[in-house]
């Protein structure tokens, strides 16, 4: 049995301000040529970790497009809810979400929310869903099946932060070399960046292909290649994944503009310069001194006298306003 799997697809209606291309055209075009390898490859059917939107509802004529997309999807396609495509991460609103609706008008779509319901393929594969909600990655929660069925293959999809890192940026993650889970494959989404494949020594396989959007513009978006998985299951043993990179994803620096993040890192260098001009040695409150700071700035940057005294005249000019 063959599956094609990819992560959060994030579909919206105005553009990422990274994005230099249509992010809607784009999406159309990686959506198709996944349909291509899915109807080329001979899949039982299309997976994804969910994060279908990238906000739970969208405007009626972006639905109706997408809508359209998804119908041309040769076989059937299995999701769960991301925590963008329900209200307050609540799973209880689903039924009121633009996920629902496609879901009612494109026949081969179907959304798991049911954490304890398995999708079984004759009598060799199971595969279940975990959807986001406010417990996932807390001591380990999400990452095993509901209602494991001991006689299938077991494949888990879900939608958390499961890395194989420390990112030491927050710590509402699970670790993938020591995560519980009763399932044979572990696919994640969540993460756009993904980690790839990941074989843990006592047999049990992690995957995150990363996601077929890119919303931001950092380094490791740039570089990052946007790829899908093919997975290939035999006589209840996984035989293979197989990463392939899509062609109709263009090259990070095509597509994507840091311009924006580079202004934000100056404003950001900024703001820590003028933090150190006013702090005191013993951590107490600075009296600020807005000419003595602009004439330090001026003589470290080498600004011109001439423009020190303007500089200085309209500080002036809005004091003296402030006092009318």
């Amino acid at each position: 049995m063959k599956f094609l799997y990819f992560g959060d697809v994030h579909i919206r209606g105005k553009n990422p301000r990274n994005r230099t291309d249509d992010y809607k055209e784009s999406l159309k075009a990686k959506l198709r040529e996944i349909w291509k390898l899915a109807e080329y490859n001979k899949v039982d059917g299309v997976l994804c970790p969910g994060d279908i939107f990238d906000r739970p509802e969208v405007t009626n004529s972006v639905l109706l497009e997408f809508a359209e997309v998804f119908k041309e999807c040769p076989t059937n396609f299995y999701t769960t809810p991301g925590n963008h495509d329900v209200y307050s991460y609540n799973l209880d609103t689903y039924k009121r979400t633009s996920l629902r609706i496609l879901e009612l008008i494109v026949p081969q779509l179907h959304v798991i929310t049911d954490a304890s319901r398995n999708v079984t393929f004759g009598k060799e594969v199971a595969i279940s869903f975990q959807p986001y909600d406010q417990f996932i990655d807390k001591d380990g929660y999400g990452y095993t099946p509901g209602n494991p069925l001991k006689d299938h293959f077991k494949i888990h999809i879900a939608h958390g932060m499961l890395l194989d890192h420390d990112p030491k940026v927050f710590d509402r993650y699970t670790y993938v070399g020591t995560v519980k889970t009763e399932a044979d494959l572990v696919l994640t989404g969540h993460d756009h960046l993904g980690f790839g494949i990941y074989n843990r020594a006592d047999g049990k396989v992690f995957m995150n292909s990363g996601a077929i959007c890119r919303l931001a513009a950092s380094e490791a978006e740039i570089e990052r290649k946007v790829q899908v998985a093919l997975i290939t299951v035999e006589n209840k043993q996984l035989e293979g994944i197989e990463l392939i990179d899509l062609r109709s994803a263009k090259p990070g620096n095509e597509i994507l503009d840091r311009s924006q993040i580079e202004a934000d890192q100056q404003r950001q260098y900024a703001m820590d310069e003028f933090a150190a001009l006013i702090q005191t040695e013993d951590g107490g409150k600075a009296v600020v001194d807005l000419n003595a700071i602009i004439e330090s700035i001026a003589e470290k940057e080498g600004y011109a006298p001439e423009v020190v005294r303007i500089a200085l005249e309209k500080i002036g000019e809005a004091k003296a306003g402030l006092k009318v």
